[in-house]
């Protein structure tokens, strides 16, 4: 009784309605596609002394590697975090009895659940369980295309057929985390949502790593010891990258801050100025921010600021940088335009700001803008000239966008 009762409190059931449809449709899903697979081939001795070996193995890889995955998990953010541990499940499913592969996605959720999720209280149960499903039913995927090819590759073809189920076990296990994601915050930024390209590359190579397991786990075992020392590597590898992100990145608004924007912005510029082309920057200012936080609380600026951001962020083109630059000010870096462009972005992002619907009401952004090389040569030459015009939009009355001094005929 006392499991029911946990099992009901679970925060699942106060998500909206179609996360919850999805979830259960997912884990459903999974249990039945494991049951039908389950039957393709049998267990015998050899499949439980492999299982008995990766297993091993597995759970050595967790217990070196628990802090580390731990910190990769925080900095993951909303992003899909992608758990190393998917080498012994790739490996599993080449070498394994599709019931004996199944079993291992089982053990290596559970040992870190009591390991680390749990012990912790890092890790709610629903989502522990909606990712073991996940993974469970993408191996169910790669199941049935290597059951085109079954056994360790020894040929080209076979090679191959591994390499596609591969793929497919990815996608298949990338495309419900970020679905489900996306079905509870709606409004998050796709590239949020999706995490960074350096998560996808450590999977790719977890399960190149997962290939090389099955292949040794049929001849001299003993080598498999040296996997887990090579994944808390990789591990060490991916967290360090995810820091110098965190480092680079404004924790309120996820913009770039001050240091990595103007860091960014410069090589830009040097770019731009080496193929003779122009380079436009906009300094953006919050209208009575001060008076938000006055009236409404540092927690309602917060919301406002983030949103502005995400507006920003949206209303810019894809190569154009955007920055927080302190307090209520961020600055936007545009390669390659014109004069008249910039302006054009300028007022795209006014209007945009200015349709906002936040909890203090409307709220308005002033716009200085300034173009390299008819405004300066530097960065920090047109981040002077945009902030002075910024400030001539103010005066004006504010929520406009203001050129420079002979930016315009």
């Amino acid at each position: 009784m006392g499991s029911f009762r946990r099992t009901t409190g679970w925060a699942l059931w106060a998500a909206p309605r179609q996360v919850v449809v999805w979830v259960l449709a997912v884990e459903v899903g999974a249990l039945a596609a494991t049951a039908g697979t389950a039957a393709l081939a049998p267990v015998d001795a050899a499949g439980l002394v492999r299982f008995g070996l990766l297993g091993a193995c597995l759970v050595a890889h967790v217990e070196l590697s628990r802090t580390v995955e731990r910190k990769r998990e925080i900095a993951a953010g909303s992003g899909p975090y992608l758990s190393t541990t998917s080498v012994w499940n790739f490996a599993g499913v080449i070498v394994l009895p599709p019931a004996l592969a199944s079993a291992m996605v089982l053990l290596g959720y559970g040992y870190m659940w009591f390991r680390v999720w749990h012990r912790r209280g890092t890790m709610k149960p629903h989502r522990w369980w909606y990712s073991a499903c996940t993974v469970l039913l993408a191996n169910q995927a790669a199941v049935v295309v290597l059951a085109l090819a079954p056994g360790v590759p020894t040929s080209a073809t076979a090679v191959a057929v591994v390499v596609a189920a591969g793929a497919v076990r990815w996608f298949a296990n990338y495309a419900l985390i970020c679905a489900v994601k996306l079905l509870s915050e709606p409004r998050a930024r796709v590239r949020d949502v999706i995490g960074g390209f350096g998560e996808q590359i450590l999977e790719v190579g977890a399960m190149g790593l997962g290939l090389l397991a099955a292949c040794v786990v049929q001849t001299p075992a003993v080598l498999l010891v040296g996997v887990p020392a090579v994944l808390v590597v990789l591990g060490r590898s991916a967290q360090v990258a995810q820091f110098r992100k965190a480092a680079e990145t404004d924790g309120k608004t996820q913009l770039f801050n001050a240091t990595a924007w103007t860091q960014f912005a410069t090589h830009a510029l040097e770019r731009t100025s080496r193929r003779g082309g122009t380079f436009g920057l906009l300094m953006i200012d919050l209208d009575h921010f001060k008076r938000i936080n006055d009236e409404h609380g540092h927690g309602a600026g917060d919301v406002v600021l983030k949103a502005v951001a995400k507006s920003i962020s949206e209303g810019v083109r894809s190569g154009d940088l955007v920055g927080r630059f302190g307090g209520e000010e961020f600055v936007v870096a545009l390669p390659d335009i014109t004069a008249r462009e910039l302006m054009a972005v300028g007022e795209r992002l006014r209007r945009g700001v200015a349709a906002l619907e936040v909890p203090t009401g409307h709220v308005s952004i002033s716009i200085g803008a300034a173009l390299a090389p008819d405004n300066g040569q530097s960065v920090q030459d047109l981040l002077t000239t945009a902030d002075a015009a910024m400030y001539a939009a103010k005066h004006r009355g504010r929520n406009r966008v203001q050129a420079a001094a002979g930016l315009l005929p």
